[in-house]
C-alpha cells in the first residue's frame, strides 16, 4: 500500500466518522422554543369595556380621509357651507335618535369620534353630556361640533380630561373628533349622561340609543352599550395572551402520540379565559381552555400524532416550531445511525492492513 492510498484511506475514514456523528446527534431529544411573545390579537383591533362586557372593535376609515375631513362638519361659515350644523361624512353612519362611537383611521391616523342623531332625520334634537378622562397629552378636539359663536355646546378640556354638554335642534348632529396620541397605547374611559341626565336640555327630542361602530369586511357593525354605565376604550383586544416556552420533541415516529408543552400569559389588564388553539401545519387539531388572572401563567398541555412521514409545523397559537415524522420504512429494524456504524466497522476491516 502506498502512502497516497493510506492517505486516501484516512480521508474517508474520517468523513465517514463526521457523517455518523451528526446523524446521529441531529434528530434525537427535544426542543425548546422560549422567550418569544406571540398576541394572538390583531394590532389593528381595540375593545370597549362596559362592566363585565368586553366588545373588541376595529377603526372605520380608507386609511386617507383625515378626521375633519370624514367628519365633514359644515355650517355657513366653513367650505363647503350649510346651515345644517351637522355632520355631512357620516350620513351613513348617523340613526335617528342615537348616540355614535367610533374609531377612524385616517391619513392623520388614529381618532376618536363621536355623532349624535341623524342629519335631516326627523328627530326633535337631543342632549348629552360625555366626560372623557385619560385622553393623550398629544391630542385634541380637531372637530366641534358646533363650532360657531355663542353655540349652546359646552366643551371644557384640562389635563388630559374633557367635560362636553352637547345640545341640538330637530334634524341635526352634535359631535366631535379627537386626533392624536392614539397610534400609542391608550385607555380612556367615558362617563355618559343622556336626555334629562345631561348637564342641561333645551329641546323636546330624546337619544334612545348608544353605540359603538366597528369596521368590518363588508363596511361596519353596530353594537349598543348601556346608556347609563361608564365605558373603558383601549387599545389592544378583548384577548390579549402571550405564549412562550413551546416545548415538543423534534423528531417523532409517524402514528404515535407525542407531547405539547406551552406557556400562555395573560398580558391583558383584565382576568381573562383564553382558548388556545393547538395546531399541525396550520390546522386547529386541539383547544385548550385556560383562565387568568392579570400577569398570571399556566401551562397548557396537549398532544398531536402525525401520521405522514415529513416535516410539519407544529404550534400552540401563533407558536410553531417544525418537527420530523419518520415511518421507519427507510432502514428497517436499524436506523440511520446504526446502519452508518456498521459502514463505518466494515469500512475499518476492509482499509485494516
Amino acid at each position: 500500500m502506498t502512502q497516497d492510498d493510506t492517505l486516501v484511506r484516512k480521508s474517508v475514514l474520517t468523513t465517514v466518522v463526521v457523517v455518523i456523528a451528526f446523524t446521529l446527534a441531529a434528530p434525537f431529544g427535544t426542543a425548546t422554543v422560549g422567550a418569544t411573545t406571540t398576541p394572538p390579537s390583531d394590532t389593528d383591533e381595540y375593545a370597549v369595556v362596559q362592566g363585565d362586557e368586553c366588545y373588541t372593535i376595529k377603526p372605520i376609515g380608507d386609511g386617507h380621509l383625515t378626521a375633519e375631513e370624514f367628519y365633514d362638519y359644515r355650517d355657513p361659515d366653513t367650505e363647503p357651507s350649510s346651515h345644517s350644523y351637522s355632520s355631512h361624512g357620516t350620513r351613513h353612519l348617523q340613526e335617528n335618535d342615537a348616540s355614535l362611537l367610533f374609531l377612524h383611521e385616517g391619513g392623520d391616523g388614529l381618532s376618536l369620534g363621536v355623532v349624535h342623531d341623524r342629519h335631516g332625520g326627523g328627530s326633535e334634537g337631543g342632549a348629552a353630556t360625555m366626560t372623557f378622562t385619560d385622553l393623550p397629552e398629544n391630542g385634541e378636539w380637531v372637530v366641534e361640533d358646533d363650532a360657531y359663536a355663542d353655540r349652546d355646546d359646552e366643551f371644557s378640556h384640562r389635563n388630559g380630561s374633557s367635560r362636553i354638554t352637547w345640545v341640538y335642534g330637530a334634524n341635526r348632529t352634535d359631535g366631535g373628533v379627537f386626533n392624536g396620541g392614539l397610534d400609542d397605547e391608550f385607555s380612556i374611559t367615558i362617563q355618559p349622561r343622556f336626555n334629562e341626565d345631561a348637564a342641561f336640555q333645551q329641546y323636546d327630542g330624546e337619544l334612545t340609543d348608544w353605540q359603538v361602530i366597528s369596521g368590518n369586511s363588508t363596511g361596519h357593525e353596530r353594537i349598543s352599550l348601556n346608556m347609563n354605565q361608564p365605558i373603558e376604550i383601549r387599545s389592544g383586544g378583548c384577548t390579549s395572551y402571550a405564549v412562550s416556552e413551546l416545548d415538543i420533541d423534534e423528531s417523532v415516529t409517524t402514528g404515535e402520540s407525542t407531547a405539547v408543552e406551552a406557556t400562555v400569559e395573560n398580558n391583558g389588564v383584565y382576568a381573562e379565559t383564553f382558548t388556545v388553539p393547538i395546531t399541525v401545519d396550520g390546522e386547529v387539531v386541539d383547544e385548550q381552555e385556560v383562565t387568568l388572572e392579570p400577569g398570571e401563567t399556566a401551562t397548557v398541555s396537549s398532544s398531536v400524532t402525525l401520521e405522514e412521514a415529513g416535516t410539519h409545523t407544529v404550534g400552540v397559537a401563533n407558536e410553531t416550531m417544525d418537527v420530523t415524522a419518520d415511518d421507519g420504512e427507510q432502514l428497517p429494524g436499524f436506523g440511520v445511525g446504526v446502519a452508518l456504524a456498521a459502514l463505518l466497522i466494515a469500512f475499518v476491516a476492509r482499509v485494516r492492513p
